[in-house]
């Protein structure tokens, strides 16, 4: 199995072509899957977010404006 990355710009000839080849392939199960998985910077983010990392804990909401404005 290969997974590609592709950006299609949908307004032109061959991009067209291209969408409407993917979607017959998807719809009538030809071997084709389309996975929309998010980039590497998205991962990332998710990643540090469910791990605290970079975020700033602060005791209430007047430490956290000191914190945001500093």
């Amino acid at each position: 199995m290969t997974t590609i990355t592709l950006k299609i710009n949908e307004r032109t000839k061959a991009g067209k072509t291209l969408l409407a080849m993917l979607n017959f392939f998807t719809t009538e199960k030809q071997g084709v899957e389309v996975c929309n998985l998010p980039n590497f910077e998205t991962v990332k983010a998710m990643y540090d977010a469910k791990n605290n990392i970079g975020n700033t804990k602060t005791a209430n909401h007047v430490h956290l404006m000191k914190e945001l404005f500093s």
